[in-house]
C-alpha cells in the first residue's frame, strides 16, 4: 500500500466576504428623470418622511414658503405632493405606517391554514384588510412568492357576505379589485405551494431518515407560505392552523388553542417573527425550566457540554436584559424549544422555537475546542435573538444593524462570562476577548475594506429581497458588534456598559415595536447622557461615519520634536474616498506599558500632536489590544523600535498578544494597500518565531494565506523560480512553536484549551505548506496503531482537519476508503462534516469533479449545508480544485442555486471563488461567467459583478507586489535555527516505518 506521495503543491485560502446589497427602490409615482426641480422634490419629499407623521389628504405645493409651521400636518394626516413637471400627485407616508407594496392598506388580522399533502401544502388564508378613503379605489395588493391561487373571495366587513372574485398574480404580487368598494373587507383566499427543502418559508427535512416540518418566515418568506404583506414594521394580529402534519409534536410561538392539537392562539406582530417546529425529535435534555433540547433519534451523550451552557445563558440573559423571558408576550409558549437540525442552518428568529444546525449544538465529551469555541458562540446568540430580534426588531431591514449588532454583543457577554474563572486556574475555558478580537473584529477590518462591502446602514429604507439578503448577509455580523464593542469602550470604564444599559432601555420602552438607528442612540442616551466623559457629544455624530461609510480610518503616528503627530486617512483596498472620522485613541509604551486600560483617553478628527517624550529605543502602541474600529501606521523610525522589541523575546513578552495580533494585521493589510513597504511587513512577519499565542497565529494564518496562494500560483506558473518559496517562511517562524506547542500534545497533561486551538490551526496551515515535520507528524497520528488499515480513533480532535486533509493530499485511493469507512461509524455530526471537507484536499481531478457533482444530484448523500461545506473546502484546497468549482459552479450555476439552499448560498459561493482567484486565466473564466448573457445569475448578478471587481483588484496588488514579496522571501529568510535536513529524513522514516 502506497503511504504517500509527496507532491509539494497545495493553496488554502481561509477568507470568506460576505455582500451587503442596498440598492432601494425608488418612490412610486415619482418622475425618472431627475430635473433640479424633481431633485427638490425628492428632497422635500423625504425630508417629510422623515419628520411628520402621515395618512389622510393635506396638499402641498413645492415652493419653499408651502413648508410652514401652517402646513405641517396633524398626526393622522396625509401629505400629497403635486409635482411641477406633470402634476401627478405622490402621496407621503410616515415611518410607522412606510408601505412599499400598497400605501393606505392595513391587513389587521389573518387566519392562515395550512394542510400537508404530500411534498406540498394547501394553504386557506382569511385576510382582514382595510383601506383609507384617498386608496379605496385602488386595488388590494399582497405579496405572493411561488404560490398557486386556486381561489379569492371578498366580502365587506364580513365573511359572511363573500363572493368569488376576479385576481391577478404577476411577479410574485397578488391584484385583487373588489367587486364592491368599501373600507372594510374580509379576503378570503384559497392556494396551494411546494414544501422546501431549503430552510426559508415552510420547509420539510428528509435527511438520513429524520423527518420533520418547520415553517421559518424570516426575513420576508411570509409570503412563500401565505399571500400577505412582510414589511418588518408591519404589524398584524396571526392565527395557525397546522393539519395532517404527519408529525407527534408541533410547537410555534404561542400556545396551542385549549382542545386544539393544530390550531395556535393568536400573537400580534410583523410576518417575519413566526416559526413552527412539526418533528418526532427526541427531548434529550431539559437543561433548565422552561427550556427544552430535542435532536435526532440515535444521538447519545453529546448534550452535556450544550445543556450547561444553555441552563447559564437561559439564566443570565434574563438578568442581563431584565425582561424574563416568559413574560416577552401574553399567549407565548413560554417554554424555550431549542432543535439540533441535522440539515439546515439559517438565522432563526422565531419566539420559542430556536433552530441551529447540530454541528453547532451536539459534542462528545472528547471534542475540538475549535467545535466548542463556534458552538457556545453560537447557541449564545441564538438565545439572545429571542430579546434582540423578536422583542424588538426593526423598523426597516436598513436598521438591521442594531439588532445584529445588539444580539451578537450580548451573545458576546453571555459567552465571556461562562468562559470567565476569576481565580483563573481552569485551563478548560476559552479566552472569549481573544477570540472576539481575532474573529470578529480582524475579520471585520479585512472585510469592510474589500470592494464587495457595502455601508452597514444603507442611505435609503430596505425593500427589495436581494437587498435585504445583501444587508442581513453582509459585513453587520462582524461590524456590527465591532463597533458596539468600541463604543463602550468610548462611553465609560469598565464597570459602565451602556450598551447593556441601552439594550435594557429598549426593550423596556419599545418592547414589541419597531426599532430604528435613532432609538438606539436615544436609548444609550437615556443611560449615558448624566455620565458623560467628554469624549464625545452626540452619539449619533460618533457612530454615522462607521455606520454609513465602507472602510475604516487608518491612523498614521509620526515622530516630531518633543512628541508625536497623529494624522487619519480613510482605509479600504477598494481605494474608497476620503472620509472623516471620530477616532478614539489608545495607546502605550514601553517605558510605562500598561495594555489593561482600554478607555481612550482623547479622539482624534483630523490631526492631534501628542506631547509625549521617548527615549532612543523606546516603543510606543496604538490602539490597544485592538478595541478600536482602525488600523495604523508608524514612521520608520517607531517601526524600527517595534520591530527590535518584537524581534527580542524578553521585550516581545512585554507587548499584550492582542497587540502583538493587531500589528501583523496591520502591517499586512497596509502593506497589500500599498500603504506600507513589504520590508518593515514582511520583518514583522518573521518575528513569529518567537511567537506561542493563538491570537498572533490567527492574525498570521488569516493575512499569509493571502500571500501563500499567489506564491504557489506564481512558481507553478515558472519552474524556475523555488518551488519551496513559502515554506522557507514556515520553517524560520516555527522554532518556539514547536519547542513549546509542537503538532503532539502530552496525554499526561491537562492542556490548556487555547493551546489546542493554537495547535491545530498552526498544524493545517503548516500541512497544508507543505512543511515536512508538519507531515510527519500527521502520517504518525493518521493510522490506528492496533490496525494500520482504518484511522486511528485517538487522533486528537483539533489536529483531525490538518491529519486528514494531509493525508488525502498526499496518499491515494487507500486513504480516501479508508476516511469513507470512517464517516460510516462517526458518531458525531461535526466529525462527519470534518471528514466531508478533507475529501476536497484530494489532487485527483477526476474525483473532486464527481465530489462536486455529487452534491447536485438528486439523491445527492450529502445534507444542504455539507454540500456548501464540501464547495468551500474545494475551492480553497488548491489552484488546481478551485479551477475545478470555477468551471463547476459557472457550468451549474441554477443546480448549485435549487440543491445549495438558494440565492443566499449562490451568493456565498461567488465570493469564496472570488477569494480564491489568483491567475489571470481564473479571472478569465469568472469573468466570462458573470459578464455571460446565459449566466443565470439572475438576482445575484450585482454580487458577482462586485465580487468580479474584487478579483481585478487582486490580481493588480499581484502585478504590483508580488514579484518583490517573492525576492524579500528569496533573500531574507535566513533562520538562526536551520533545521538539519537528516532530522526531517529521519522523522519521516520513523513515521513510515512506524505503520
Amino acid at each position: 500500500m502506497v503511504r504517500l506521495k509527496f507532491k509539494w503543491k497545495c493553496a488554502l485560502i481561509l477568507c470568506s466576504a460576505l455582500v451587503i446589497v442596498t440598492n432601494s427602490l425608488p418612490l412610486k409615482n415619482v418622475p425618472a428623470t431627475s430635473t433640479g426641480t424633481d431633485l427638490l422634490t425628492d428632497f422635500l419629499v423625504n425630508e417629510l418622511e422623515r419628520t411628520f407623521k402621515i395618512s389622510e389628504t393635506t396638499e402641498a405645493s413645492l415652493d419653499l414658503g408651502s413648508i410652514s409651521p401652517s402646513t405641517i400636518p396633524e398626526d393622522n394626516e396625509a401629505v400629497t405632493i403635486e409635482t411641477v413637471k406633470d402634476g401627478n400627485k405622490t402621496r407621503i407616508w410616515p415611518r410607522d405606517g412606510l408601505r412599499e407594496l400598497r400605501p393606505g392598506q392595513e391587513v389587521t388580522g389573518y387566519a392562515v391554514e395550512i394542510t400537508k399533502d404530500g411534498e406540498n401544502f394547501q394553504g386557506r388564508a382569511v385576510l382582514t384588510v382595510e383601506v383609507d378613503m384617498a386608496t379605496r379605489d385602488d386595488p388590494l395588493m399582497f405579496h405572493c412568492e411561488g404560490l398557486t391561487i386556486e381561489s379569492v373571495a371578498v366580502g365587506i366587513f364580513s365573511d359572511i357576505n363573500a363572493a368569488p372574485n376576479p385576481y391577478n398574480l404577476n411577479n410574485g404580487v397578488l391584484e385583487i379589485n373588489p367587486n364592491l368598494r368599501g373600507s372594510i373587507y374580509v379576503v378570503i383566499i384559497r392556494y396551494r405551494g411546494p414544501l422546501r427543502n431549503d430552510g426559508k418559508g415552510l420547509f420539510i427535512s428528509n435527511f438520513n431518515e429524520v423527518k420533520y416540518l418547520a415553517m421559518n418566515l424570516h426575513p420576508i418568506n411570509a409570503r412563500r407560505v401565505f399571500p400577505c404583506i412582510d414589511e418588518p414594521n408591519i404589524l398584524s394580529t396571526v392565527t395557525f392552523t397546522f393539519n395532517d402534519t404527519d408529525f407527534n409534536h408541533m410547537v410555534a410561538n404561542s400556545l396551542l388553542e385549549e382542545n386544539s392539537s393544530t390550531q395556535f392562539r393568536p400573537l400580534q406582530g410583523p410576518m417575519h417573527l413566526w416559526g413552527m417546529v412539526a418533528h418526532n425529535l427526541n427531548n434529550i435534555n431539559i437543561p433548565i425550566a422552561n427550556v427544552l433540547l430535542y435532536a435526532r433519534p440515535g444521538v447519545a451523550n453529546q448534550d452535556a457540554q450544550a445543556a450547561v451552557a444553555i441552563n447559564f445563558y437561559f439564566t443570565q440573559l434574563n438578568e442581563w436584559t431584565r425582561k424574563p423571558y416568559t413574560e416577552i408576550v401574553r399567549d407565548q409558549d413560554g417554554r424555550m424549544h431549542i432543535f439540533a437540525f441535522p440539515d439546515i442552518y439559517r438565522d432563526w428568529y422565531a419566539l420559542s422555537t430556536v433552530c441551529l444546525w447540530e454541528p453547532y449544538v451536539l459534542m462528545e465529551g472528547s471534542h475540538s475546542v475549535r467545535q466548542r469555541t463556534t458552538a457556545l458562540s453560537t447557541i449564545a446568540e441564538a438565545m439572545a435573538r429571542q430579546w434582540f430580534g423578536y422583542v424588538v426588531y426593526p423598523e426597516n431591514w436598513r436598521h438591521q444593524w442594531v439588532i445584529t449588532g445588539l444580539a451578537k454583543y450580548a451573545g458576546i457577554e453571555m459567552m465571556r462570562l461562562f468562559q470567565h474563572d476569576p481565580q483563573g486556574n481552569d485551563v478548560s475555558l476559552i479566552n472569549v476577548d481573544v477570540i472576539f478580537t481575532t474573529e470578529i473584529f480582524q475579520e471585520s477590518l479585512l472585510r469592510d475594506s474589500y470592494m464587495t462591502a457595502e455601508p452597514m446602514k444603507p442611505e435609503e429604507d430596505v425593500f427589495d429581497e436581494n437587498d435585504i439578503r445583501g444587508v442581513l448577509n453582509g459585513i453587520i455580523k462582524y461590524k456590527a458588534p465591532a463597533i458596539l464593542r468600541m463604543l463602550r469602550l468610548v462611553l465609560g470604564d469598565k464597570d459602565d456598559d451602556f450598551i447593556r444599559a441601552g439594550a435594557r432601555a429598549l426593550l423596556n420602552i419599545r418592547g414589541q415595536q419597531f426599532v430604528n438607528t435613532l432609538n438606539f442612540y436615544d436609548a444609550i442616551n437615556s443611560e449615558w447622557l448624566f455620565s458623560n466623559n467628554n469624549l464625545i457629544d452626540d452619539i449619533g455624530e460618533f457612530l454615522e461615519p462607521y455606520i454609513e461609510n465602507t472602510g475604516y480610518p487608518l491612523i498614521h503616528v509620526g515622530l516630531r520634536q518633543g512628541g508625536l503627530l497623529l494624522t487619519q486617512e480613510h482605509f479600504s483596498l477598494a481605494g474608497a474616498p476620503q472620509g472623516n472620522y471620530m477616532v478614539p485613541i489608545t495607546f502605550t509604551t514601553s517605558a510605562n506599558p500598561d495594555f489593561d486600560n482600554l478607555h481612550p483617553t482623547r479622539m482624534l478628527d483630523v490631526t492631534t500632536a501628542l506631547n509625549l517624550a521617548l527615549g532612543e529605543d523606546d516603543w510606543v502602541l496604538f490602539n490597544i489590544q485592538g478595541q478600536g474600529y482602525y488600523r495604523v501606521n508608524y514612521d520608520g523610525d517607531l517601526w524600527e523600535r517595534i520591530l527590535n522589541a518584537l524581534n527580542d523575546p524578553e521585550r516581545r513578552k512585554a507587548i499584550h498578544p492582542l497587540n502583538r495580533a493587531t500589528l501583523i494585521d496591520d502591517a499586512l493589510n497596509l502593506a497589500r494597500a500599498s500603504k506600507l513597504d513589504y520590508d518593515i511587513a514582511l520583518q514583522i512577519v518573521m518575528s513569529m518565531e518567537h511567537e506561542t499565542e493563538y491570537a498572533v497565529w490567527k492574525a498570521f494564518v488569516r493575512n499569509m494565506n493571502f500571500l501563500r496562494k499567489h506564491l504557489i500560483a506564481m512558481i507553478n506558473d515558472d519552474e524556475d523560480l523555488d518551488q519551496d518559496i513559502y515554506v522557507r517562511i514556515i520553517r524560520r517562524i516555527m522554532e518556539t512553536f514547536e519547542e513549546e506547542i509542537g503538532f503532539d500534545p502530552d496525554p499526561q497533561i491537562n492542556e490548556a484549551a487555547m493551546v489546542s486551538l493554537t495547535r491545530g490551526l498552526v498544524m493545517d496551515h503548516a500541512c497544508r505548506a507543505e512543511y515536512d515535520p508538519c507531515i510527519a507528524a500527521a502520517v504518525d497520528w493518521f493510522y490506528d496503531p492496533n490496525n494500520n488499515s482504518v484511522v486511528n480513533p485517538n487522533i486528537p480532535n483539533d489536529l483531525r482537519p490538518a491529519v486528514y486533509c494531509t493525508m488525502v493530499r498526499e496518499g491515494g485511493q487507500d486513504i480516501l476508503e479508508m476516511l469513507d469507512a470512517r464517516l460510516e461509524i462517526e458518531p458525531t455530526h461535526y466529525e462527519r462534516v470534518v471528514i466531508l471537507e478533507s475529501f476536497a484536499c484530494s489532487e485527483d481531478n477526476a474525483f473532486i469533479r464527481a465530489l462536486l457533482l455529487s452534491t447536485i444530484a438528486n439523491n445527492s448523500p450529502f445534507s444542504m449545508e455539507e454540500r456548501f461545506r464540501i464547495f468551500t473546502a474545494v475551492a480553497e484546497s488548491s489552484e488546481d480544485n478551485a479551477n475545478a468549482a470555477i468551471a463547476f459552479l459557472s457550468g451549474h450555476t441554477r443546480e448549485a442555486r435549487n440543491m445549495y439552499g438558494g440565492p443566499e448560498k449562490l451568493e456565498d459561493m461567488i465570493l469564496v471563488l472570488a477569494d480564491n482567484i489568483v491567475t489571470r486565466d481564473q479571472f478569465d473564466q469568472f469573468m466570462i461567467w458573470v459578464n455571460s448573457v446565459n449566466s443565470f445569475l439572475d438576482d445575484s448578478i450585482d454580487v458577482a459583478e462586485r465580487a468580479r471587481d474584487q478579483t481585478a483588484v487582486d490580481l493588480e496588488w499581484r502585478s504590483n507586489h508580488l514579484e518583490d514579496v517573492y525576492e524579500w522571501i528569496d533573500e531574507n529568510d535566513a533562520s538562526t535555527m536551520i533545521v538539519s535536513s537528516l532530522l526531517i529524513f529521519i522523522s519521516l522514516c520513523v513515521a513510515l516505518f512506524n505503520n
